[in-house]
């Protein structure tokens, strides 16, 4: 008769388990940093597509104030055209137009925020800063004294040639 040895060759029921319990745990740290990437990589997104929005709408406030047009505050509206047809962010604009510290000076601040459109909350929130020279200083006075030239001139030449 032989004799036959006790030999286990495969695993046990409690290493598989516990094997399977360590890989469920690390597939639950690797899914939160995933979210996290992705999260921090959309907030990345709509930071810097603020940030370009921002530059170009105070680009447009200062050269409308370099034509005459003062500039005047808005309360909050949204862009017109997105250049991220894939973004689910919606981009909204502020502008603040208050007197400087500095007389004859107007700060304009530009603030521009990306609205999560499944949540309805702000994600990112950027803002600019600049101090403009007020477009409507002394252009009274300086419509005054361009008529005051041309009256004068227009008696000179009236005077001379009597």
């Amino acid at each position: 008769m032989k004799h036959r040895a006790n030999v286990s060759t495969g695993f046990s029921l409690l290493e598989i388990l516990l094997a399977l319990a360590i890989l469920g745990g690390a597939l639950a740290i690797l899914s939160r940093i995933v979210d996290t990437g992705m999260i921090a990589a959309r907030e990345s997104r709509d930071l810097s597509a603020a940030r370009i929005l921002c530059q170009t709408k105070l680009a447009e406030i200062l050269l409308e104030a370099e034509t005459g047009i003062s500039p005047q505050s808005v309360v909050s509206s949204e862009f017109e055209t997105l250049f991220d047809s894939q973004s689910n962010s919606v981009f909204q604009y502020s502008v603040d137009v208050a007197p400087a510290p500095m007389d004859g000076m107007l700060t304009i601040k530009v603030t521009v925020e990306s609205i999560d459109n499944d949540l309805g909350e702000a994600r990112t929130k950027y803002s600019l800063s600049r101090w403009l020279i007020d477009p409507m200083l002394g252009l009274e006075e300086a419509e005054a004294e361009e008529d005051a030239m041309v009256e004068e001139k227009a008696a000179m030449a009236s005077g001379g040639g009597a």
